[in-house]
C-alpha cells in the first residue's frame, strides 16, 4: 500500500491541484432553500453517522440524470452498470446497496428484484440532498445496516417558493447531446399559511442509446422514465406536524435479459425483451415537538413501498418486493444529555409469478428496539452510546423457519481541544436476519435444494471501527478517516441453471481503508481535494468485478477534485471537476486481465441565476471522451469483456422558470 500513500502526496498535488477543484466529502448540509449561488462552504451540521452529503447545490451544478452521475464525485460510493438505468447497482466502500439501509424520505427501499438488475429508480432532479453513512450503522440507522446507510430526501414546497411568495409553479427543461436526451418537468407548490404546504411534481424523460468515449453506441441504454411526487404538510397546532408523501417512478422499454452484462445485440446472450420496472413509495409522518417540554420530541412514521420488474415474454414473469414498516421514537433532553429511544417494525415480502400460474412468495419481518444517548461531557468532549436489539423472522418457500435476534452496541467519542479541530473514534455493530429471496428466483425452479440449504443460519453480523480527525477554521477544511468493516457469515442465495435455489453461508467480508480531504475558500474561490482507498476481501481473498453475485465489488482508489469560482455581480457559478480512479492490481489470481485499467474524467459546470425566478445551466461531462468501464461493472462476460462502457462526452443544457 505504500505507493498509494506516495501517490496521494505527489501525483495528486502535482496533477490535480493546479487544474481542478476538489470536492469535499463533507460539503454543506443545510436544508434551507437555495436562492442564489454563493460559494460552496462547509459546516458541521450533518449527523455524526453521516460521512458524506450531496446537497442541493451540488445536484444543481452537475445536473445528474442517473444514479451513477449522482454519485460520480462521491468518495465512498461507486455505481455499476454505466448509464443503463435498469442495471445500476450502488456500492458503498465496496458493499452493495442490498446490504445497506436505503431510504427515500425515510421510507425503506429494501429488496432485490433480480440479480442482473438494479433496484432503485429515482429522479435526481427532485432531490434536496443525499446523506451517505458509510460503514456499519449505529442504533438509529435502522435494521440491517450492515454496510451503512443512504438517505435520499426530496424537496419541499419551501425549497422552491420564491421569496415573499405563498404560491408558485416551476417549469424546467433539460437536454443532453449524448443519447439525444430531453426531460421536461413541472411543479406546482404553495404555502398559503403557516399551517399548510403542498408540492406536486412530475417529469418525463426520452433518451436514446448513448455513445461511449470511443464513439460506439452502447446498446440497450435508451430509457423513458416517468416520475411523479406529491407532498402535503399540515401543522394543525403549534408543535404538531403531519406530512404525507407519495412518490412513483417507472422506466419501461426493451432491455437485455441480463442487463448488468455488456454484450452487443449480435451476441448469443443478448436477449432483447420488453420489460416494465416501477417503484411506488407512500409514507405518513406525524411529529410532536412542544417548545416548552424538552422531554418530548415524538415521531411516528409509517410507510409502504413496492418495487416490481416484469418481463413481457411468452410466459410473463414478474418479480415484486414489498416493504412496509413503522417507526415510533421520542427524544428527551436532560440538560447536556439527550436520549433517543423507540421501536421499529419492518415487513418484507418477495413475490415471483409466472403468467402460466406458478407463484412463489417469502415473507420476513424484523422487530427492533433501540436507544441512543448523546452526552456533552464538557464543552470540548462529547460521548455517544447506543444499543439496538433486532429480532428477525422468516419462513422460506420450503417451510424452513428462521427466528434469530441480537443485541448490537455502538459508541462514539468526539474531542475538540481547540475551536475547529475535532478528533473522533467510533464502533458500531449491526445484525440482519435471513431475508426473502428475489422473486424471479422463487419461480426459477419449483422449490429449494434442501441438501444445499443450511437451515441453521443465524443471520449476518457487521462491525465497523473508525477513527479520524476533522478541521474547519478560517476558510480551511480538512479531514482524515480510517476504517475497518467486517461482515461475518454473509448469506448467499444461489441459483444455477441446473439446480433450485439454496441458502448457505458464503464466509466473511473485510473492508479496510481511509478517506482524506483538504479544502479552502478564499474570496470567490473554493477548492477541495478528496482521496479514498478501500481494500475489499472475501474469505481473505481479493474481490473482483466478477463477485457481483456476492454483493461486493472492487472499490480501489479514487481522487476527486473541484475548483470553483463565483461571479457575485452576475450570479454566475463555474466549477471544474476531475475524477481520477487509479489502476487496480489487488485482484484474485484467477482474474485473467491481471489488473483493471485506471481512468480520469473531467467535467465543467456553469449555473447562472439572473433573477430568483430564472436559472440556466450548462454542463459538459467527460470532456475528453474517456473510454472506460467502472471497476464495479462485471468485467468478463460470456464471450469476452463487457461492452457496458460509461457515457462519453455530453453537453447538457437546462433552464427553469418560476412563476
Amino acid at each position: 500500500m505504500g505507493w498509494r500513500h506516495c501517490f496521494f502526496t505527489t501525483a495528486a498535488a502535482c496533477y490535480l491541484l493546479p487544474a481542478t477543484t476538489l470536492v469535499s466529502s463533507d460539503v454543506r448540509a443545510d436544508d434551507r432553500p437555495i436562492t442564489n449561488l454563493g460559494k460552496i462552504t462547509v459546516t458541521n451540521d450533518k449527523a455524526k453517522d453521516t460521512t458524506e452529503v450531496i446537497d442541493a447545490r451540488q445536484i444543481q451544478q452537475s445536473q445528474p440524470t442517473t444514479l451513477n452521475e449522482l454519485f460520480a464525485k462521491s468518495s465512498d460510493v461507486a455505481v455499476a452498470g454505466g448509464n443503463r438505468t435498469q442495471a445500476q447497482k450502488v456500492y458503498v466502500r465496496g458493499v452493495e446497496e442490498t446490504n445497506l439501509n436505503v431510504t427515500l424520505d425515510g421510507a425503506k427501499q429494501a429488496g432485490n428484484l433480480y440479480a442482473h438488475s438494479g433496484n432503485m429508480l429515482i429522479d435526481p432532479g427532485i432531490l434536496k440532498r443525499v446523506d451517505i453513512g458509510a460503514g456499519t450503522g449505529a442504533a438509529l440507522a435502522g435494521p440491517g445496516a450492515l454496510g451503512g446507510t443512504i438517505r435520499y430526501e426530496t424537496k419541499d414546497a419551501e425549497d422552491l417558493l420564491l421569496p415573499d411568495r405563498q404560491f408558485g409553479s416551476m417549469v424546467k427543461f433539460s437536454a443532453g447531446t449524448n443519447g439525444s436526451r430531453i426531460q421536461p418537468s413541472f411543479a406546482t407548490y404553495g404555502m398559503p399559511n403557516e399551517y399548510f404546504s403542498y408540492l406536486f411534481y412530475g417529469s418525463k424523460t426520452w433518451a436514446r442509446d448513448y455513445k461511449d468515449g470511443a464513439g460506439r453506441d452502447v446498446s440497450d441504454t435508451d430509457n423513458q422514465p416517468l416520475n411523479g411526487l406529491a407532498k402535503l404538510t399540515i401543522r394543525p397546532a403549534e408543535g404538531h406536524q403531519i406530512k404525507f408523501i407519495a412518490d412513483y417512478q417507472e422506466d419501461n422499454g426493451f432491455r437485455a435479459y441480463r442487463s448488468n452484462f455488456g454484450v452487443p445485440p449480435s451476441h448469443v446472450d443478448f436477449i432483447a425483451e420488453d420489460q416494465e420496472m416501477s417503484r411506488r413509495t407512500t409514507s405518513l409522518r406525524y411529529s410532536f415537538d412542544p417548545s416548552d417540554n424538552p422531554l418530548i420530541n415524538l415521531g411516528l412514521f409509517v410507510y409502504d413501498n413496492k418495487s416490481s420488474l416484469t418481463r413481457l415474454i411468452a410466459d410473463r414473469q414478474t418479480s415484486s418486493w414489498l416493504t412496509r414498516g413503522l417507526d415510533i421514537r421520542n427524544r428527551s433532553e436532560f440538560g447536556s444529555l439527550a436520549l433517543t429511544y423507540g421501536y421499529d417494525f419492518t415487513w418484507e415480502q418477495s413475490r415471483g409469478e409466472l403468467a402460466s400460474g406458478r407463484k412463489g412468495t417469502e415473507t420476513g419481518q424484523t422487530h427492533g428496539l433501540y436507544v441512543q444517548a448523546d452526552y456533552a461531557l464538557t464543552d470540548y468532549l462529547s460521548l455517544q452510546g447506543g444499543l439496538r436489539y433486532d429480532r428477525a423472522l422468516l419462513t422460506d418457500l420450503a417451510g424452513n423457519h428462521y427466528d434469530n435476534g441480537r443485541l448490537n452496541p455502538s459508541a462514539r467519542i468526539d474531542f475538540e481541544p481547540i475551536d475547529g479541530l475535532t478528533f473522533f473514534a467510533s464502533w458500531a455493530e449491526a445484525f440482519r436476519g435471513v431475508r426473502p429471496i428475489e422473486g424471479l428466483t422463487l419461480i426459477h425452479r419449483p422449490g429449494i435444494d434442501r441438501a444445499k440449504t443450511d437451515r441453521t443460519l443465524k443471520g449476518e453480523v457487521a462491525r465497523t471501527a473508525e477513527a479520524g480527525i476533522e478541521f474547519e477554521r478560517d476558510g480551511w477544511r480538512a479531514g482524515f478517516t480510517g476504517y475497518k468493516t467486517r461482515i461475518d457469515d454473509t448469506i448467499l442465495n444461489w441459483q444455477g441453471r441446473s439446480l433450485p435455489f439454496a441458502r448457505r453461508n458464503a464466509g466473511d467480508v473485510d473492508v479496510i481503508g481511509f478517506t482524506a480531504r483538504l479544502g479552502r475558500d478564499w474570496n470567490n474561490w473554493s477548492a477541495d481535494l478528496s482521496y479514498a482507498h478501500s481494500d475489499v476481501k472475501q474469505n481473505g481473498q481479493w474481490v473482483s468485478p466478477s463477485d457481483w453475485l456476492r454483493s461486493v465489488a472492487v472499490q480501489g482508489d479514487k481522487i476527486v477534485g473541484r475548483l470553483g469560482y463565483t461571479f457575485v455581480d452576475h450570479n454566475l457559478r463555474i466549477d471544474w471537476t476531475s475524477t481520477v480512479v487509479l489502476p487496480e492490481k489487488d485482484l484474485p489470481s484467477s482474474f485473467a486481465a491481471g489488473k483493471l485499467p485506471g481512468y480520469n474524467v473531467h467535467d465543467l459546470a456553469l449555473v447562472w441565476t439572473p433573477t430568483p425566478a430564472q436559472e440556466f445551466g450548462l454542463a459538459i461531462t467527460n470532456i475528453f471522451d474517456e473510454n472506460y468501464l467502472d471497476h464495479t461493472t462485471p468485467y468478463y462476460v460470456s464471450g469476452g469483456t463487457s461492452t457496458l462502457y460509461e457515457m462519453g462526452r455530453s453537453i447538457r443544457l437546462s433552464g427553469s422558470l418560476k412563476f
